[in-house]
Protein backbone atom coordinates (compact mmCIF):
# COMPACT_ATOMS: atom_id res chain seq x y z
CA UNK A 1 0.00 0.00 0.00
CA UNK A 2 3.01 2.43 1.11
CA UNK A 3 4.28 1.81 -2.67
CA UNK A 4 0.72 2.46 -4.64
CA UNK A 5 0.91 5.80 -2.77
CA UNK A 6 4.28 6.43 -3.83
CA UNK A 7 3.20 5.23 -7.07
CA UNK A 8 0.19 8.04 -7.23
CA UNK A 9 2.38 10.85 -6.08
CA UNK A 10 4.63 10.41 -8.79
CA UNK A 11 2.05 10.40 -11.57
CA UNK A 12 0.30 13.47 -9.85
CA UNK A 13 3.73 15.50 -9.97
CA UNK A 14 4.76 14.24 -13.27
CA UNK A 15 1.60 15.60 -14.86
CA UNK A 16 1.17 18.46 -12.40
CA UNK A 17 4.17 19.81 -11.67
CA UNK A 18 6.61 21.82 -14.25
CA UNK A 19 8.28 19.58 -16.61
CA UNK A 20 11.87 20.31 -15.12
CA UNK A 21 10.83 18.10 -12.31
CA UNK A 22 10.95 15.23 -15.15
CA UNK A 23 14.18 14.81 -15.07
CA UNK A 24 14.64 14.89 -11.19
CA UNK A 25 11.91 11.62 -11.20
CA UNK A 26 13.16 9.55 -14.10
CA UNK A 27 16.47 10.00 -12.50
CA UNK A 28 15.13 8.64 -8.94
CA UNK A 29 13.01 6.25 -10.08
CA UNK A 30 16.10 4.70 -12.05
CA UNK A 31 18.30 4.97 -8.62
CA UNK A 32 15.02 2.93 -6.76
CA UNK A 33 15.42 0.57 -9.59
CA UNK A 34 19.09 0.05 -9.44
CA UNK A 35 19.10 -0.50 -5.46
CA UNK A 36 16.18 -3.45 -6.44
CA UNK A 37 18.59 -4.79 -8.94
CA UNK A 38 16.07 -3.72 -11.58
CA UNK A 39 17.65 -0.97 -13.86
CA UNK A 40 18.24 -3.42 -16.77
CA UNK A 41 15.26 -5.21 -16.37
CA UNK A 42 13.23 -1.27 -16.42
CA UNK A 43 15.43 -0.52 -19.26
CA UNK A 44 14.47 -3.39 -20.98
CA UNK A 45 10.65 -2.92 -20.71
CA UNK A 46 11.09 0.39 -22.57
CA UNK A 47 11.04 -1.37 -26.27
CA UNK A 48 7.29 -1.41 -25.18
CA UNK A 49 6.32 1.73 -25.10
CA UNK A 50 9.53 2.98 -27.59
CA UNK A 51 7.08 3.54 -30.55
CA UNK A 52 4.10 5.61 -28.06
CA UNK A 53 7.55 8.06 -27.18
CA UNK A 54 8.25 8.37 -30.87
CA UNK A 55 4.50 9.02 -32.25
CA UNK A 56 4.64 11.68 -28.97
CA UNK A 57 7.66 13.58 -30.70
CA UNK A 58 6.92 13.18 -34.27
CA UNK A 59 3.27 13.76 -34.28
CA UNK A 60 3.90 16.98 -32.44
CA UNK A 61 6.98 18.49 -33.60
CA UNK A 62 5.95 18.35 -37.42
CA UNK A 63 1.85 19.31 -36.21
CA UNK A 64 1.95 21.28 -33.41
CA UNK A 65 -0.86 23.84 -33.75
CA UNK A 66 0.21 27.51 -32.82
CA UNK A 67 3.70 26.70 -33.19
CA UNK A 68 6.02 29.72 -35.08
CA UNK A 69 9.62 28.97 -34.38
CA UNK A 70 10.85 26.71 -37.26
CA UNK A 71 13.73 24.16 -36.52
CA UNK A 72 13.83 22.17 -39.84
CA UNK A 73 11.83 22.36 -42.58
CA UNK A 74 10.80 19.20 -45.11
CA UNK A 75 9.30 19.95 -48.30
CA UNK A 76 5.48 21.71 -46.79
CA UNK A 77 6.24 20.25 -43.20
CA UNK A 78 8.51 21.57 -40.53
CA UNK A 79 9.56 20.84 -37.09
CA UNK A 80 9.02 23.84 -34.65
CA UNK A 81 10.25 24.25 -31.73
CA UNK A 82 6.59 24.82 -29.51
CA UNK A 83 6.06 21.40 -30.90
CA UNK A 84 9.06 19.83 -30.24
CA UNK A 85 9.51 20.78 -26.80
CA UNK A 86 5.57 19.95 -26.13
CA UNK A 87 6.44 16.26 -27.66
CA UNK A 88 9.34 16.03 -24.94
CA UNK A 89 7.26 17.11 -22.21
CA UNK A 90 3.99 15.21 -23.34
CA UNK A 91 6.62 12.08 -23.75
CA UNK A 92 8.61 12.06 -20.79
CA UNK A 93 5.77 12.47 -18.37
CA UNK A 94 4.25 9.72 -20.23
CA UNK A 95 7.71 7.72 -19.09
CA UNK A 96 7.76 9.08 -16.00
CA UNK A 97 4.38 7.11 -15.06
CA UNK A 98 5.51 3.72 -17.28
CA UNK A 99 8.68 3.57 -15.24
CA UNK A 100 6.85 4.16 -11.95
CA UNK A 101 4.30 1.63 -12.95
CA UNK A 102 6.74 -1.25 -14.28
CA UNK A 103 8.91 -0.54 -10.58
CA UNK A 104 5.44 -0.88 -8.91
CA UNK A 105 4.46 -4.15 -10.29
CA UNK A 106 7.88 -5.44 -10.52
CA UNK A 107 8.29 -5.15 -6.76
CA UNK A 108 5.11 -5.71 -5.33
CA UNK A 109 3.77 -9.09 -5.33
CA UNK A 110 0.09 -9.24 -6.68
CA UNK A 111 -1.24 -11.50 -3.79
CA UNK A 112 -0.11 -9.59 -1.36
CA UNK A 113 -1.27 -6.40 -3.03
CA UNK A 114 -4.91 -7.99 -3.38
CA UNK A 115 -5.31 -9.28 0.38
CA UNK A 116 -3.56 -5.53 1.96
CA UNK A 117 -6.92 -3.97 -0.08
CA UNK A 118 -8.76 -6.20 1.15
CA UNK A 119 -7.86 -6.12 4.65
CA UNK A 120 -8.68 -2.42 4.04
CA UNK A 121 -12.22 -3.02 3.37
CA UNK A 122 -12.05 -3.41 -0.39
CA UNK A 123 -14.82 -5.49 -1.95
CA UNK A 124 -13.52 -8.92 -2.54
CA UNK A 125 -14.69 -8.58 -6.16
CA UNK A 126 -12.58 -6.01 -6.96
CA UNK A 127 -9.82 -6.99 -5.93
CA UNK A 128 -10.03 -10.79 -7.63
CA UNK A 129 -10.23 -8.59 -10.79
CA UNK A 130 -7.37 -6.12 -10.22
CA UNK A 131 -5.88 -9.60 -9.38
CA UNK A 132 -6.56 -11.44 -12.14
CA UNK A 133 -5.77 -8.25 -14.54
CA UNK A 134 -2.13 -7.83 -13.28
CA UNK A 135 -1.39 -11.62 -13.58
CA UNK A 136 -3.25 -12.15 -17.09
CA UNK A 137 -0.02 -10.53 -19.09
CA UNK A 138 2.71 -13.01 -17.31
CA UNK A 139 0.01 -16.47 -17.47
CA UNK A 140 -0.38 -15.43 -21.14
CA UNK A 141 3.21 -15.11 -21.76
CA UNK A 142 4.13 -18.21 -19.56
CA UNK A 143 1.04 -20.26 -21.83
CA UNK A 144 2.62 -18.58 -25.22
CA UNK A 145 6.25 -19.97 -23.66
CA UNK A 146 5.12 -23.53 -23.21
CA UNK A 147 3.71 -23.98 -26.41
CA UNK A 148 5.88 -22.64 -28.59
CA UNK A 149 8.38 -25.23 -26.63
CA UNK A 150 5.88 -28.23 -27.09
CA UNK A 151 5.86 -26.91 -31.07
CA UNK A 152 9.38 -26.68 -31.40
CA UNK A 153 9.84 -30.52 -29.79
CA UNK A 154 7.68 -31.88 -32.93
CA UNK A 155 9.52 -29.79 -35.26
CA UNK A 156 8.02 -26.40 -35.95
CA UNK A 157 10.74 -23.98 -37.33
CA UNK A 158 9.60 -20.18 -35.06
CA UNK A 159 13.05 -18.95 -36.63
CA UNK A 160 13.74 -17.71 -40.18
CA UNK A 161 13.06 -14.76 -42.21
CA UNK A 162 9.76 -12.35 -40.95
CA UNK A 163 7.10 -14.25 -43.16
CA UNK A 164 8.04 -17.28 -41.70
CA UNK A 165 8.12 -16.22 -38.10
CA UNK A 166 4.23 -15.00 -38.84
CA UNK A 167 3.49 -18.19 -40.17
CA UNK A 168 5.18 -19.41 -37.05
CA UNK A 169 2.60 -17.58 -35.02
CA UNK A 170 -0.60 -18.83 -36.83
CA UNK A 171 -0.93 -22.16 -34.83
CA UNK A 172 0.45 -20.41 -31.47
CA UNK A 173 -2.85 -18.28 -31.59
CA UNK A 174 -5.31 -21.02 -31.48
CA UNK A 175 -3.88 -23.07 -28.87
CA UNK A 176 -3.01 -19.96 -26.25
CA UNK A 177 -7.00 -18.62 -26.82
CA UNK A 178 -8.28 -21.82 -26.27
CA UNK A 179 -5.83 -22.46 -23.09
CA UNK A 180 -7.05 -19.31 -21.79
CA UNK A 181 -11.21 -19.82 -21.89
CA UNK A 182 -10.05 -23.39 -20.21
CA UNK A 183 -8.27 -21.73 -17.24
CA UNK A 184 -10.87 -19.43 -16.95
CA UNK A 185 -13.60 -21.94 -16.46
CA UNK A 186 -11.07 -23.80 -13.97
CA UNK A 187 -10.88 -20.73 -12.21
CA UNK A 188 -14.84 -20.31 -12.06
CA UNK A 189 -15.07 -23.33 -10.89
CA UNK A 190 -12.69 -23.04 -8.48
CA UNK A 191 -13.95 -19.85 -6.89
CA UNK A 192 -17.60 -21.90 -6.91
CA UNK A 193 -16.12 -24.65 -4.89
CA UNK A 194 -14.68 -21.93 -2.16
CA UNK A 195 -18.21 -19.76 -1.77
CA UNK A 196 -16.97 -16.68 -3.69
CA UNK A 197 -20.29 -15.49 -4.17
CA UNK A 198 -20.59 -15.24 -0.36
CA UNK A 199 -21.79 -12.25 1.41
CA UNK A 200 -20.01 -13.69 4.80
CA UNK A 201 -16.86 -12.23 6.64
CA UNK A 202 -14.59 -13.82 5.01
CA UNK A 203 -10.70 -15.20 6.39
CA UNK A 204 -7.10 -15.12 4.65
CA UNK A 205 -4.38 -17.42 4.74
CA UNK A 206 -1.80 -14.47 4.62
CA UNK A 207 -1.66 -11.40 6.35
CA UNK A 208 0.42 -8.17 5.08
CA UNK A 209 2.38 -7.02 7.16
CA UNK A 210 1.81 -2.95 8.50
CA UNK A 211 4.80 -1.84 10.01
CA UNK A 212 3.96 2.17 11.85
CA UNK A 213 7.18 3.42 9.80
CA UNK A 214 4.66 2.08 6.40
CA UNK A 215 1.98 4.14 7.99
CA UNK A 216 3.57 7.38 8.79
CA UNK A 217 5.14 6.91 5.19
CA UNK A 218 1.79 6.99 3.62
CA UNK A 219 0.37 9.87 5.53
CA UNK A 220 3.28 11.83 4.60
CA UNK A 221 3.00 10.80 0.59
CA UNK A 222 -0.88 11.41 0.90
CA UNK A 223 -0.23 14.91 1.79
CA UNK A 224 2.47 15.37 -0.73
CA UNK A 225 -0.31 14.21 -3.32
CA UNK A 226 -2.84 17.17 -1.99
CA UNK A 227 -0.24 19.70 -1.66
CA UNK A 228 0.84 19.35 -5.77
CA UNK A 229 -2.99 19.15 -6.39
CA UNK A 230 -3.78 21.74 -4.55
CA UNK A 231 -0.78 24.45 -5.89
CA UNK A 232 -1.90 23.01 -9.61
CA UNK A 233 -5.32 24.07 -9.00
CA UNK A 234 -5.14 27.37 -7.13
CA UNK A 235 -2.39 27.97 -10.30
CA UNK A 236 0.92 28.23 -7.37
CA UNK A 237 3.23 26.70 -9.62
CA UNK A 238 2.33 28.55 -12.83
CA UNK A 239 5.52 30.32 -14.48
Amino acid sequence: MTKLFGLTLVVIAAFLLPPVVLGFLIGSLLVAAASAGLAVPLVRALRIPSLLFLSILLVNAFFFPGGHDRLVSLGPFAVTREGLTFGIISAGRILVAFLASVLFLETTLADDLVEALVQRGANHRIAFVILSAIQMVPRLQARAADILDAQQARGLSIGGSLPQRVRALIPLVGPVLLGSLIDVRERTFALEARAFGSSRDRTAYRVVRDPPLDRWLRVGLLIGAVVVVVAAATGALRG
